[in-house]
């Protein structure tokens, strides 16, 4: 999912015309950005390195609201519930009590 937005970005420069093109390719280079930083927390999570818990419960706060305006405002529910559900997902995840044990078990001894 990380490597969709890149994708779609530039096909829209390749087959589209933007109205600037250093602005588009930028935009691809920003997303790319985002995906790698993504993946990265996504990997350290998955190590249970407990740094990494809080970048990745800002990010997901930060997305519900996006996957609302999209599914709601915007009527793009394709593709605003997907964000939706992986955000809430995520949140639910990082505070179930099997979780909250992983990251914290340092600080109950």
């Amino acid at each position: 999912m990380a490597a969709l937005g890149p994708i779609l970005l530039i096909g829209g420069i390749l087959t589209g015309s933007p109205d600037s093109l250093s602005r588009a390719w930028a935009e691809v280079v920003i997303a790319i950005a985002a995906g790698a930083l993504i993946l990265f927390l996504a990997r350290k999570l998955s190590q249970v390195a407990g740094w990494s818990r809080a970048p990745v419960l800002v990010i997901q706060i930060l997305a519900a609201p996006v996957g609302y305006s999209l599914t709601f405002p915007s009527q793009q529910p394709l593709v605003g519930i997907p964000i939706l559900a992986a955000a809430a997902t995520v949140l639910y995840l990082l505070f179930t009590p099997e979780s909250k044990l992983a990251f914290f078990r340092d600080l109950q001894r």
